[in-house]
């Protein structure tokens, strides 16, 4: 359960109230699963070539069921978690969790080294409001992990699944020019990975490993920006 709680208010209208729904009921694979650290861990690997992770404090914006949060917990100097889910919150295995709005972060300003984002801008009415809010409560790092539209896999799911409609907006270009537009300098930008959290059957994860490097059709995009003096 979160340590601490605000309420489930939020400027989202529709979309909000389809996604509440939504992750109201959603069943993700446990964060500790081994396809789950097959998909999470060489993107840290990656991120980690620009942010100093070991050194750094952490807030996981978004963090459902700890897929990310459980892992950056054991290379962080201190890793918290915000999420609107309380069903999401309640499968997190890490403790510090607080429940709240991610486009209006329940934070003080500059709280944390770094603000860290998987899979929630296209779950969003405004993906700028939450960048926005991920600058103010960072002292110097962005990072967010978005799906790539132009991996087929990626594509087709946009297509089918209403609620994972927007990420047909989704793509390396247009993610560097949001954090630009947000005042940050764009460190790495780059699509990676054919590991996904939920779809990817075991068998398949040696297989697919070799794609865990610099590849223009990955399922994923990793954007780290960095805070500019206009910024503070």
């Amino acid at each position: 359960m979160p340590l601490s709680t605000a309420p489930e208010t939020s400027t989202h209208s529709g979309n909000y109230r389809q996604q509440s729904t939504y992750f109201a009921k959603a069943k993700y694979r446990r964060a500790d699963d081994a396809v789950v650290a097959a998909y999470v861990l060489p993107k840290l690997d990656l991120i980690e070539t620009i942010v100093p992770l070991a050194t750094s404090s952490v807030l996981d914006i978004g963090c459902g069921n700890g897929v990310f949060t459980l892992y950056l917990k054991d290379r962080c100097g201190f890793v918290t978690g915000v999420d609107f889910s309380s069903n999401m919150l309640a499968e997190n295995p890490c403790r510090g969790l607080i429940q709240g709005d991610v486009a209006q972060l329940p934070i003080q300003a500059g709280s944390f080294d770094a603000a860290f984002a998987a899979n929630v801008l296209h779950h969003v009415d405004s993906p700028r409001q939450v960048v926005l809010e991920m600058t103010r409560v960072a002292k110097r790092w962005v990072v967010l992990i978005e799906p790539n539209r132009y991996n087929p896999g990626m594509f087709v799911c946009g297509l089918f699944m209403k609620e994972e409609r927007a990420l047909l907006k989704s793509h390396a270009r247009g993610l560097q020019k949001l954090l630009e537009t947000c005042g940050l300098a764009v460190r790495l930008s780059m699509c990676t990975g054919m590991i996904s959290q939920n779809q990817t059957p075991a068998a398949l994860v040696p297989l697919l490993r070799i794609f865990d490097r610099r590849f223009a059709l990955g399922e994923y995009v990793i954007m780290v920006g960095e805070k500019t003096l206009q910024c503070d």
